[in-house]
């Protein structure tokens, strides 16, 4: 199985990054492999690994957290389709692939190209315009 995941919010949104079998490193830290450019991003803030069976996302012990669907990961955590992950100011969200060769069904929209945003679906919660500032959420933004 492979995971791709989808920038959601942050720079270049839109971009889309795949990851095979394997364990990949988040942080600002020269060893990470996705390093995204912020103070609320920590030297190496999550692991994600993904396996021929499962993805899953830990926490490295990072100052300002990584959420799932807004809940902060404690421990190991799986992922699921359409999952969001939040790390620092960033927002992913979960596609993963099978192969064909697992003989499992393939559903069409998780190999079809990401799609652009429109004004109909925002991936906003019901009701709102905008996403609350990261920190906010958490209960620790900087005075």
């Amino acid at each position: 199985m492979t995971v791709q995941l989808i920038i959601v919010q942050g720079q270049p949104q839109g971009k889309l990054l795949t990851f095979p079998p394997g364990e990949f490193l988040f942080g600002r830290g020269t060893e990470c492999h996705i390093r995204p450019r912020s103070d609320w991003v920590s030297r190496q803030h999550c692991l994600l690994r993904v396996t021929e069976q499962e993805v899953t996302l830990r926490d490295l012990g990072s100052r300002n957290g990584t959420l799932v669907n807004g809940e902060r990961v404690r421990q190991e955590r799986h992922l699921h389709e359409g999952d969001r992950i939040e790390i620092g100011p960033m927002i992913f969200q979960v596609r993963r692939k099978l192969r064909k060769e697992d003989g499992l069904p393939t559903v069409p929209y998780l190999t079809a190209p990401p799609l652009a945003p429109s004004e109909e679906d925002d991936g906003l919660p019901p009701g709102t315009s905008e996403y609350p500032p990261f920190a906010e959420r958490l209960g620790n933004a900087p005075p």
